[in-house]
């Protein structure tokens, strides 16, 4: 009898210990599922399952680059973003991604990814997408989104 126990304390170790891993992959699946769905939404030009994703507090979105040689940050209305989405024509916009760094603790995670934008089948520019995304009860949603954009050097994300 003892030896069940023992076994059966040593089962729930094993098994306990897989359990945070289980959920750290759910939670990591849930969040990259929002970032999928954005894409997936501004390939159908599909302006109101962008707005679904998006926080209603979140305003702007940030991109970075040089502008004359100088670093520097612009913002974009998110509404301006959205409207942009949906007088689009389907398939038309495509973002490719490549492999993402996911961090998540708690209600809080970032999506750092590479991606190549492709308007109308042609390459338009490149970059890196950072993703703020947020739980709220079971939902994550994206509250905060800024990219750095180049022409050129795209082709280490270009796996066609």
């Amino acid at each position: 009898m003892r030896k069940i126990a023992l076994g059966m304390a040593a089962l729930g170790l094993v098994l306990g210990g897989w359990a945070p891993a289980a959920n750290a992959q759910e939670a990591e699946d849930e969040v990259m599922a929002v970032v999928d769905a954005l894409f997936d939404a501004m390939r159908a030009a599909d302006s109101a399952a962008v707005r679904e994703l998006i926080h209603p507090e979140m305003e702007k979105m940030a991109s970075s680059g040089a502008r004359d040689g100088v670093a520097g940050v612009g913002f974009t209305a998110m509404d301006g973003f959205v409207q942009a989405v949906g007088g689009a024509e389907p398939g038309s916009l495509d973002e490719k991604i490549g492999p993402s760094d996911i961090r998540i603790d708690d209600n809080l995670a970032t999506v750092f990814t590479p991606y190549a934008f492709h308007y109308n089948g042609n390459l338009s520019h490149c970059g890196v997408n950072v993703f703020l995304i947020a739980r709220e009860g079971e939902e994550w949603m994206i509250v905060g989104l800024a990219d750095t954009r180049r022409r050129q050097g795209c082709e280490e994300w270009l796996n066609e």
